[in-house]
């Protein structure tokens, strides 16, 4: 996005003041690392509450896919609709993609409009979906996503996002711009139950590794290493990154 004179001055000047910065994703290092020396960068990944969303106690019939998000152009919202129009039809149990954040117009059959929801509603929602997708042209830590993996639900993503999950395993990673690649990932996880069942449990287990409390002590480890002068930066990766 491009800013203000004023406000582009301001942000250079903060991370050029800075002894250190603290990024919650490998993306967000490297878009700050234009600016500044990528060892004067460290990551501390965001968590989520696992005791707030978790899995539903009995599995959701149908198919349900959700999209999270403000931003129907950066989110990538119309390749995924472009991805659910072309899945099949299964008569009383039709797939649904259920659309949160984003206000869309329209005649789009199977498409539920939720709106603006709060987030203290989310863990419900999430509870009623089996997959979420989120083909976002770009993303520092999408939390949504965190979110969804902690509640059982399969995360379908591009690259900045799927940087918290490991791709076949707890979710599935999309290459940018890709409604066939949406599709045939939508089709793979409505056609495979079983499939859908294991990643899905792979992606809360995931997520109950994926803590606030572990962030916590990342950061106290980093203000600890900037002010005793010890190694940096620090990376706070996941398992399959390290």
């Amino acid at each position: 996005y491009d800013l203000s004179p004023t406000w582009r001055w301001i942000n250079h000047r903060a991370v050029e003041l800075a002894d250190h910065i603290i990024a919650p994703s490998p993306f967000v290092k490297r878009t700050w690392s234009r600016l500044v020396p990528p060892e004067k960068i460290s990551i501390a990944f965001w968590g989520v509450d696992s005791q707030v969303f978790t899995p539903p106690e009995e599995e959701q019939p149908g198919f349900r896919v959700l999209f999270v998000g403000g931003d129907p152009i950066r989110k990538g919202l119309t390749y995924l609709l472009k991805a659910f129009n072309q899945l099949p039809t299964q008569g009383d149990e039709d797939p649904e993609l259920w659309v949160v954040g984003c206000n869309i117009s329209g005649r789009l059959p199977r498409v539920m409009r939720q709106g603006m929801v709060p987030h203290q509603d989310m863990p419900d929602l999430y509870r009623q979906c089996h997959v979420l997708v989120l083909p976002t042209l770009e993303d520092g830590i999408a939390l949504c996503v965190q979110e969804a993996m902690a509640s059982g639900v399969v995360p379908v993503a591009t690259e900045d996002p799927a940087e918290v999950f490991k791709d076949g395993v707890s979710g599935v990673k999309i290459p940018y711009r890709d409604p066939q690649a949406i599709k045939e990932a939508l089709n793979m996880l409505m056609e495979n139950p079983e499939r859908r069942r294991e990643m899905a449990r792979a992606a809360r287990a995931l997520a109950e590794t994926q803590t606030w409390a572990k962030m916590k002590e990342d950061v106290k480890e980093i203000i600890r290493r900037v002010m005793e002068g010890g190694e940096l930066p620090y990376e706070s990766a996941m398992p399959w990154l390290r």
